[in-house]
């Protein structure tokens, strides 16, 4: 079966007939759900209206305002919002796997066990969010600002964070394998428990960051910015230090990080 999604039209008649055929079984639809529906596909705003659960994959959003929308398990999978607005909404759990969200704001916005994973969030504004539990693997978040939000205990492995944003971020229990955090900003950033084997950390700045427990095997810190931050409990195993040395002290415990 074709599949169409909202405002992402494919080539050829029998495609176009079968769009039109949903969409407009959607605009006809009764109820005050697909009335905010209707509204937000002719004019892409939807402040504070209610979008839970519905599906808008594929769909092109660009400068979309949908701030304080509840778009909380809505399906915006392969979506196109390249700078929307979506401050103070609530994405809880919305599947938003391969979303193109580069210059986006969602500032203040829940996004606890969203799927986010290869998603597009270059230059994006993530300040102060609540997304623990989240899915970034293989995201793109160069440039990105996460200020003070909660990404605890989330996954965020082979995902591209060089240059952001992460200062006062809280990471702990989180999965960084193979990160990408060139040059990036964590001054205050919680890594408690997370791991971060074979993460790119050069250049980045990690003042008065808290280490307990994190895992540096593999890692590469050279030219790290380390001030005020302690390294004593942070585990190191083929670890490239800052100053280019290389740091093997727990190699012998990796038995024990496999258990945790």
């Amino acid at each position: 079966m074709e599949r169409c999604t909202p405002l992402t039209w494919g080539i050829g008649r029998r495609r176009l007939a079968f769009c039109l055929t949903v969409v407009l079984g959607l605009l006809a639809a009764p109820g005050a759900a697909n009335d905010q529906l209707r509204q937000f596909l002719i004019s892409r705003s939807c402040a504070g209206c209610d979008l839970s659960g519905e599906v808008l994959a594929g769909a092109n959003l660009d400068a979309a305002d949908l701030t304080q929308a509840n778009l909380s398990g809505a399906n915006l999978s392969g979506a196109r919002l390249l700078s929307a607005e979506i401050t103070q909404a609530d994405l809880g759990r919305a599947n938003l796997h391969q979303a193109i969200l580069s210059e986006a704001d969602l500032s203040g916005s829940n996004l606890a066990g969203a799927n986010l994973s290869g998603a597009i969030l270059s230059g994006a504004q993530l300040v102060e969010v609540s997304a623990p539990n989240i899915n970034l693997e293989q995201a793109e978040a160069r440039n990105s600002n996460w200020y003070g939000s909660d990404l605890s205990g989330s996954r965020l492995d082979g995902a591209t964070f060089a240059q952001a944003g992460l200062s006062a971020v809280d990471l702990s229990n989180a999965t960084l394998t193979d990160g990408q955090f060139y040059r990036a900003n964590m001054i205050g950033i919680r890594l408690d428990g997370a791991d971060l084997t074979g993460a790119d950390l050069r250049e980045v700045l990690l003042r008065d960051a808290s280490l307990a427990g994190a895992n540096f095997t593999n890692a590469d810190l050279l030219r790290a910015n380390l001030v005020r931050t302690d390294l004593s409990t942070a585990r190191f195993c083929n670890t490239r230090m800052a100053n280019g040395d290389i740091n093997n002290e727990h190699c012998g415990d990796l038995g024990d990080l496999e258990e945790r």
